[in-house]
């Protein structure tokens, strides 16, 4: 974090007004997600989360009906940036929402922020600073999924708690693995433990057989950030490999215990643990009635894609009908979202004034359950925001960001280092 960011609550929106609006029209949502390639099973859960949601309020709000455009990034920056122009000068949606790459919300924020659109990040894509003070402070930015650093946080506070002193860390090599990881040393530091071993495998790794192998002995715990089909190969090859029996696992954002693939891995997912916003066993009106009516449409159980694509759609629906349906006053809309507050499948939802929403954080581990193989909670942690545990300021005291941390984890003086 740089000493030049600005406190985002001292820039001007200076958003669109109009003083007529075409009511008559739908309200266009252009929604961008990966729906082939690694990430494609992340963008179908949020896909269908999406739809429940708007489906449950019959497609429309503030007496204009909703449309739906979807579009397939395939995990790809360059085709994210083509679709999102696609959408808004062709298709001339109001909204762009979904986004589950870290790396295709960003490549999409200086278009969003340019032509001044809403950009409401209802899947995985957690960059930390696109909701934090700084130069890529995005004020036409909602989120309703999590950031990349407060399940990181999570894990670094259970970790500890329980006795983990060093640990040997492996993320996916792109920016959503910098900051997930990022967070997590920062947190870990903190405290008091180490990282003594960090690797990066890439994206598209087959044979994670090498990585497991190279994990350094003596260690307490593995922490790990895999997403899609990565955390898939790899677990399995860390339990062949006799590393499970060796070593307990914590997944940060539970991609290694994607309920997809809980069937699949059957006993190797046994025990493992993981952090993140979301879990289907949570025992709420809310997530039971989500859950049947996900279980209903995919024939199976959801992952935190799909609550988070209906928080989306949730926010957006209310932020609309706050403003009778005239989504065009950008700034009437957009302000609409900060004071929304709502019981979702997550738990209750707020937002804080950078457009982040407040939360709560789960600590699950899988067992087996009467009705198969379930990521069942054993701690959570009320009322997250962004910055948390920390505040504010001093998250903003730490001198590096934490894509420069990248190969310096394993020395905590320089990921405490201050400005």
């Amino acid at each position: 974090m740089r000493a030049s960011w600005i406190a985002a609550g001292l820039l001007p929106l200076m958003l669109p007004t109009t003083s007529s609006f075409a009511q008559q029209g739908p309200i266009k949502i252009g929604l961008i997600l990966p729906l082939s390639g690694t990430f494609a099973p992340n963008g179908e859960d949020t896909l269908t989360g999406t739809r429940i949601y708007f489906d449950s309020i019959g497609n429309q709000v503030g007496g204009r009906k909703i449309e739906l455009i979807v579009e397939d990034e395939q995990g790809r920056p360059d085709v994210g940036l083509t679709k999102a122009r696609k959408l808004v000068e062709n298709d001339k949606v109001q909204i762009l929402a979904g986004f589950v790459s870290t790396a295709v919300a960003l490549a999409v924020n200086d278009y969003a922020r340019e032509k001044k659109i809403p950009m409401v990040l209802s899947g995985d894509a957690g960059a930390n600073e696109l909701t934090m003070p700084g130069p890529l402070y995005n004020p036409f930015i909602v989120r309703t999924s999590q950031n990349g650093r407060t399940p990181a946080a999570a894990a670094a506070a259970f970790a500890y708690k329980n006795g983990w002193r060093k640990v040997a860390t492996m993320t996916s090599d792109y920016a959503g693995g910098f900051d997930t990881i990022g967070g997590f040393a920062q947190a870990f530091c903190k405290l008091g433990g180490t990282i003594v071993q960090e690797q990066y495998p890439p994206i598209n790794t087959n044979d994670y057989g090498p990585y497991v192998t190279n994990i350094q002995s003596g260690v307490d715990g593995v922490v790990t950030f895999l997403p899609g089909s990565a955390g898939l190969k790899f677990v399995k090859q860390f339990d062949e490999l006799g590393m499970k029996a060796k070593y307990p696992l914590m997944d940060i954002f539970g991609q290694i215990v994607y309920e997809p693939f809980l069937p699949q891995l059957g006993d190797a997912a046994l025990g493992i643990y993981s952090t993140l916003h979301y879990a289907p066993t949570i025992q709420t009106p809310e997530n039971q009635a989500f859950v049947a009516e996900y279980m209903k449409r995919a024939k199976r159980i959801p992952s935190d894609n799909g609550a988070d694509g209906w928080a989306g759609a949730h926010a957006i629906a209310d932020a609309a009908k706050a403003v009778d349906g005239k989504v065009e006053d950008t700034e009437k809309f957009l302000a609409a979202f900060r004071p929304d507050k709502f019981a979702s499948p997550k738990g209750n939802i707020s937002f804080d004034k950078y457009g982040q929403l407040i939360q709560s954080m789960y600590v699950r581990k899988v067992e087996k359950t009467k009705e198969g193989y379930a990521n069942v909670v054993v701690e959570s942690f009320d009322n997250v925001d962004q910055f948390w545990p920390m505040t504010e300021a001093e998250l903003e005291s730490y001198k590096y960001r934490y894509s420069e941390l990248k190969g310096s984890m394993t020395n905590c003086a320089k990921v405490l280092e201050k400005k």
